[in-house]
């Protein structure tokens, strides 16, 4: 079966902010190695399509500006995908 990770975040009080990048690692606390959207997200949630099953994966969303300036990291969430 395949398998995907709905996630959903806060929107950010900054008047600068243009969208959200969101990064997924597989260790708790980073690194978060892989940026997994394509372009900026506009809107407050992003659902990662791209997991395997077994795996733990740990999300963290940074807000960024129009020059593609980016916040710190969120707090961090973390996503089991059960094996078949």
């Amino acid at each position: 079966p395949s398998h995907s990770v709905a996630l959903s975040w806060s929107a950010s009080t900054s008047a600068s902010v243009a969208g959200y990048n969101i990064y997924r690692g597989t260790a708790a606390g980073g690194p978060y190695a892989t940026r997994i959207n394509a372009s900026l997200i506009t809107g407050l949630t992003y659902t990662d399509t791209t997991v395997q099953a077994g795996q733990t994966y740990y999300y963290v969303a940074k807000s960024a500006d129009a020059n593609g300036n980016e916040s710190g990291p969120s707090v961090e969430a973390a996503a089991v995908i059960p094996t078949p």
